[in-house]
């Protein structure tokens, strides 16, 4: 079970780090775009398209996954940390279970309208072109099955007391945090 741990810690970084590129070239393509726009009378064609249907989704739905295994979701905890340890274990427990029933649902529904948008081939229009945006829904469901894919693992490794295998602290925490 500890290497399941791994391989999803390797997921998670992989998807940091793919999201990480992504902003470096959304802000390169809008900075483009900008300057062709009131330097040379000439914008980047689709630049409004490709940032709210394939940068914003690639960085909201990769990065569902990294929170997940940093447990970086917010949470109140105003009543449990007055609680015994096994309770607290208990409700995060239910709270993990939890959030693989929702998250299921979202990737299934993501799913289906993937298939939906693949199938009719959907395209979106800006200008005078047309630009394909159907393979970004795609991102949705693999997104939302890699956080369910490490919240099930979590309870699991709870549940059982297996080794956990999953990186969730940052060796920077501390400074973040401070």
């Amino acid at each position: 079970m500890y290497q399941i741990g791994r391989f999803l810690s390797f997921l998670s970084k992989s998807a940091s780090l793919i999201g990480a590129i992504v902003v470096v070239i959304m802000m390169l393509h809008v900075t483009a775009d900008v300057a062709g726009r009131y330097l040379f009378n000439s914008p980047v064609p689709g630049t409004i398209v490709v940032v709210a249907n394939y940068y914003m989704i690639i960085l909201v739905f990769i990065a569902l996954g990294v929170a997940e295994e940093k447990k970086a979701h917010i949470s109140v905890e105003l009543l449990t940390d007055l609680m015994p340890p096994r309770i607290q274990t208990g409700f995060s427990v239910f709270a993990s279970a939890l959030t693989v029933v929702v998250i299921s649902i979202l990737m299934i529904g993501g799913w289906s309208e993937a298939m939906k948008k693949t199938k009719s081939g959907t395209t979106m229009e800006q200008g005078s072109s047309m630009i394909e945006v159907w393979q970004s829904y795609w991102l949705i469901p693999i997104g939302a099955g890699l956080m369910g894919l490490i919240a099930l693992y979590r309870v699991l490794t709870v549940i059982t007391g297996w080794r956990n295998g999953l990186n969730e602290t940052d060796k920077d925490a501390k400074f973040i945090n401070e």
